[in-house]
């Protein structure tokens, strides 16, 4: 089969694949918080990455006929939502290319504010400095390194 690659996104919030943490879509391409999907509440969305589609069919829907196509997680193949290919009602057109997203599949990723923050490299620990912070967590007391049995 390959190597499935995933497509990382920069964005001040993300939603992300429950089962396996893959980037689906940004919250800012998020246009209603208020639809019902099969598992219950839906975000209707513009975007969505890390995707695979199903076959087309028509369904009959909460608001009439659509063609639809099933919306999986490319990484992990969890069913995560569907995609509106055609609605036959007028008043439903704006759905056409848009996404579902059920959000009992989904869980939102907040990252900090990057222009604000300056990120300065954090040097690998040290074996001692890694051996001396476990034995802090676990209670053994090392008040200096000449305490250490190997030392």
């Amino acid at each position: 089969m390959g190597f499935v690659f995933q497509q990382f996104v920069e964005a001040p919030a993300l939603y992300a694949c429950q089962s396996c943490r893959a980037h689906i879509s940004r919250r800012e391409d998020v246009m209603s918080r208020t639809f019902q999907g099969k598992l219950g509440r839906a975000y209707l969305t513009k975007t969505v990455f890390n995707e695979r589609l199903g076959e087309e069919e028509d369904r009959q829907l909460m608001t009439g006929l659509h063609t639809v196509c099933d919306l999986y997680c490319r990484p992990c193949n969890t069913l995560i939502g569907w995609k509106y290919i055609r609605a036959y009602d007028k008043s439903q057109q704006y759905k056409e290319g848009c996404y579902v997203l059920e959000k009992s599949m989904i869980f939102a990723i907040e990252h900090p504010d990057r222009s604000q923050k300056t990120l300065l490299p954090v040097p690998p620990p040290t074996l001692d400095n890694a051996l001396a912070r476990f034995m802090s967590d676990v209670g053994i007391q090392t008040s200096s390194r000449s305490s250490m049995p190997w030392s």
